[in-house]
């Protein structure tokens, strides 16, 4: 599907699911240079930027996730723009990227103040936008991080082992998603400058920058989730020894009762106590006698 914004001073067409007609409309109305068409269809899934006379290509990646899966995939956006003209390309749909074009769309101010300046300060604000997304993802991650700590020291270790495999697959999956984006976010910043014009290179810098504070969120949030999985698999071993530790002392302050209840039930002729009156109450006292001796000695020794 292929959505066309005209302004003053840029066209933005952005492409969902693009197909072959498609590029053969970039190809007749744009001439961009055929390798960059090439690598619209079918997704590369490596990122990268390359430069030619008058476009740059651009291909990225950004993390969504899905509610119900519970889980981060990435979404490829490839980006050709030129001085006047801005292509996005994607395969599923990316609300952040939908929001901007439709403000665009709708709102003259808002198109009049990221189109007059250019395709640079369009495709600026453009990544812009989707960086704050992921920023936002990453706080909705902290905030889960913050959930699972606090349940974790109210008893509930067996509950979170599932919690924190899913955060730490989504974090991975995140970071496996940001960590490519350094060489072309650091590539664009370096040549804006040239291509857009000298006043577009803080934007552009702005953008790395804000790459950077995303992937170290990313780094701290893994090694919290790492430190938590530990963390969980200890306090789980100390509940599941303190269990094996109470049935060891109870199955030890058992044993004399047994000793002596086997020796009671042997059929022999001399047995001491057998045939005296009240003879059950007093092998019944010697066994209670000998249970809360050996639980004293617990006691004693701070095993109980």
């Amino acid at each position: 599907m292929r959505t066309i914004l005209k302004s003053p001073g840029v066209t933005w067409i952005d492409i969902q699911d693009p197909q072959t007609e498609d590029i053969e409309y970039l190809r007749k109305d744009f001439h961009f240079h055929p390798l960059v068409l090439e690598q619209i269809i079918p997704p590369s899934w490596s990122t990268k930027v390359e430069t030619f006379s008058d476009h740059l290509l651009l291909i990225l990646s950004f993390p969504s996730y899905n509610k119900e899966k519970r889980e981060s995939r990435p979404r490829e956006l490839d980006i050709i723009v030129a001085k006047d003209i801005l292509i996005t390309s994607h395969y599923d749909s990316m609300p952040s990227l939908k929001d901007v074009f439709d403000a665009c769309s709708k709102n003259a101010q808002e198109q009049e103040q990221w189109t007059a300046q250019g395709a640079g300060y369009l495709l600026y604000h453009v990544l812009q936008t989707l960086w704050e997304d992921c920023s936002a993802k990453i706080n909705r991650i902290d905030h889960k991080l913050s959930a699972i700590e606090e349940s974790m020291f109210q008893g509930k270790e067996r509950e979170m082992l599932k919690e924190i495999s899913i955060v730490k697959t989504n974090i991975i999956a995140f970071w496996k998603i940001v960590r490519p984006q350094k060489g072309p976010l650091t590539s664009l910043r370096d040549i804006s400058g040239e291509f857009f014009g000298a006043e577009f290179a803080p934007y552009f810098s702005s953008i790395r920058n804000h790459w950077a504070r995303v992937a170290s969120n990313v780094l701290t949030q893994k090694e919290t989730v790492e430190a938590f999985e530990d963390t969980n698999a200890a306090l789980l071993s100390h509940k599941t020894n303190e269990i094996m530790k109470v049935l060891t002392m109870f199955s030890v302050a058992l044993l004399p009762l047994t000793l002596i209840a086997g020796i009671f039930s042997m059929n022999t002729q001399l047995l001491p106590i057998t045939g005296m009156p009240n003879d059950f109450w007093i092998i019944a006292g010697i066994m209670t006698a000998s249970a809360l001796l050996t639980i004293g000695y617990f006691k004693g020794k701070k095993w109980l």
